[in-house]
């Protein structure tokens, strides 16, 4: 699952670089949304979805990790926090599950993560994807504050989130 770990890497820092790049003329364009066509094209060359659910699954344990860490913080629970973030969105009438997701992350709930990924797949591929860029943009989004806040640079915050891909991946 080497091939796997880097892929989530290169999500995160295509993600967090994007940041301070103009839009693209065309969303496929966005290097964090050739990250995520590349795998659901190899998955599609081999037939299965590999890729794709582990991008799925390794960028969201990233974003869970990161809420934790910004909740600590803020001195609130990640409850909490992933509270706020549902009141603060701009759309809340959105089909990408993200805080689902997220909150089903920090209950270990393996099972409803496993529901809200193939649900999603089986009822929209496109959404989808975008569910996998959105974790991608949240997490680098993440990134960014930690920064901010003077909590950890971008590198290190990198360089600590690689470390729990590839121990996610030899688990």
């Amino acid at each position: 699952m080497t091939a796997d770990h880097m892929m989530v890497m290169e999500l995160l820092q295509a993600s967090h670089a994007a940041a301070d790049q103009p839009t693209p003329a065309r969303r496929i364009d966005a290097a964090d949304c050739k990250v995520v066509s590349r795998a659901a094209r190899a998955d599609a060359d081999e037939g299965g979805m590999r890729r794709l659910e582990f991008l799925a699954i390794g960028t969201a344990i990233c974003a869970h990790d990161l809420t934790a860490v910004l909740a600590e913080h803020k001195k609130v629970s990640t409850e909490q926090l992933l509270d706020e973030l549902a009141a603060a969105r701009r759309n809340p009438g959105s089909d990408i599950p993200l805080l689902e997701l997220l909150r089903a992350l920090h209950a270990q709930d393996t099972r409803q993560v496993a529901e809200l990924l193939v649900d999603l797949f089986g009822r929209d591929q496109g959404a989808f994807f975008d569910l996998i860029v959105a974790l991608g943009r949240y997490a680098a989004d993440c990134v960014s504050m930690l920064e901010i806040l003077g909590l950890s640079s971008a590198a290190e915050t990198l360089t600590e989130l690689e470390i729990t891909v590839r121990e996610y991946a030899s688990s």
